[in-house]
């Protein structure tokens, strides 16, 4: 049994989704079930030969508890893997009902995301209580991992890393088709909802600064915090060269054809833009925030650098620096730079192919551990 919120989008979904068509090829002899908690539109299709329930709870803790409970009494699994912190709560609470093995993932760095405030801290005893009930829990990063063990008490004998995985064929494929929109022919790209967490008034600020004023900024994404962004815009003077389309479909079309990727989030739990981007060989400038991006990009624990760096597989500046993200954005505008970093960008994102993240879910599944 797969659990998690919804398919409705986000990098979470993809890998669920893409966990539950793998899962339903290598075990043939078996039954697959996704539970869905959220009745919401699907972003990713579930595959059609899995048992697909979808429990409506509302985006309620409370409900998905009770719901969750229900479908594991009837369907009594063996394994459940859930994402997201909600469906994670709602898979130990539901245990006390039914006997399985629990193997829950965290895919965001949890404090950052979970913010501040009443609710906030809340959620955080909720979380510090339920997580180390779990039999596992995977972190999307080892920095994710590092938090949950010394904020969240879980056991280190529990914790698992398993980066996301990346389909180098298929990202490439898509690529290749038409983009749905008209771009320039110089443009800088990013990818991610349009709120505080990830850095996008950051981002505009160095970008009105970057000395190249040719080239364009096409921020892929959709979320509450557009028409503010659009106001900043015009207040830098650099709305004529910014392109915010929404969500498309195929993002990698355009990403592929950007002259390089860029991010100013403040936090990550594992970018898989980030890595989808490094795929289609684009040079990546983007912040070195918990957690993700600089394990990617150097091989290091996030957080380590004071300015912008030129690291193994990429540039990292720090969070919320904007000298530093307009240095990275200049810095790109060498050529041989820019070359040298596409071919690094593919070679890095071949280590995190899906055969072997999937054989390591599998083993955590079935209590055997990681490689």
């Amino acid at each position: 049994m797969l659990l998690i919120n919804s398919l409705e989008g986000g990098g979470a979904e993809k890998v669920m989704a893409r966990l539950a068509a793998e899962f339903s090829t290598r075990f043939a002899n078996c039954e697959v079930h996704l539970a869905l908690l959220d009745s919401l539109p699907d972003a990713y299709a579930p595959p059609a030969d899995v048992v697909l329930h979808r429990l409506d709870c509302k985006g309620s803790l409370i409900t998905s508890v009770f719901e969750t409970r229900k479908l594991f009494q009837r369907v009594k699994p063996d394994y459940v893997l859930s994402f997201l912190t909600r469906a994670n709560c709602a898979a130990v609470l539901a245990r006390r009902t039914h006997s399985f093995r629990c193997v829950i993932s965290e895919r965001v760095h949890t404090t950052s995301h979970l913010g501040t405030g009443f609710r906030a801290r809340l959620q955080r005893g909720i979380v510090g209580m339920l997580y180390p009930r779990a039999d596992a829990v995977v972190a999307v990063s080892q920095g994710v991992a590092d938090e949950l063990g010394h904020k969240y008490n879980v056991l280190e004998s529990k914790l698992v890393t398993i980066h996301n995985p990346v389909d180098l064929t298929e990202l490439q494929q898509k690529a290749a088709l038409e983009p749905e929109i008209q771009l320039p022919k110089d443009f800088f790209v990013s990818v991610g909802r349009l709120v505080p967490n990830k850095g996008c008034e950051a981002l505009l600020r160095a970008f009105a600064a970057h000395k190249n004023k040719k080239r364009y900024l096409v921020m892929l994404g959709e979320g509450p915090d557009r028409a503010k962004l659009v106001a900043l815009a015009n207040q830098l003077g650099i709305s004529d060269r910014i392109v915010m389309p929404g969500y498309v479909d195929n993002p990698h079309a355009i990403v592929g054809r950007a002259t390089a990727y860029v991010s100013a989030s403040r936090s990550e739990g594992f970018p898989n833009a980030l890595l989808e981007a490094m795929a289609l060989s684009r040079p990546i400038a983007v912040s070195d925030c918990h957690a993700g991006p600089a394990e990617i990009l150097a091989q290091t624990r996030a957080g380590e650098i004071g300015e912008m760096t030129q690291a193994r597989w990429g540039i990292l500046f720090p969070v919320d620096d904007i000298q530093a993200i307009t240095a990275a954005m200049d810095d790109l505008d060498d050529q041989p730079k820019r070359t040298e970093f596409e071919h690094k960008s593919l070679t890095r994102a071949k280590s995190f192919s899906t055969r072997s993240v999937v054989d390591d879910y599998v083993r955590v599944l079935v209590g055997s551990g990681p490689r």
